[in-house]
């Protein structure tokens, strides 16, 4: 069976996993402010990664 004919819930089925959300696991992190360096790196980047559009760059 090819990657592209699983779905999540062929999946869950196949194994008779639960799948179990959680909306707050971390609940007692704060917030840090992004350091201005990785800012930067991003603003650089991203654009070039998303124009490439490769699931390797976008990653």
């Amino acid at each position: 069976m090819s990657y592209s004919d699983f779905t999540l819930d062929k999946v869950r089925k196949t194994f008779g996993l639960t799948i179990s959300d959680k909306i707050d696991i971390f609940p007692s992190l704060q917030e840090v402010e992004c350091p201005p360096l990785l800012a930067e790196v991003l603003r650089e980047n991203v654009p070039l990664a998303l124009a490439s559009n490769t699931e390797k760059s976008r990653s």
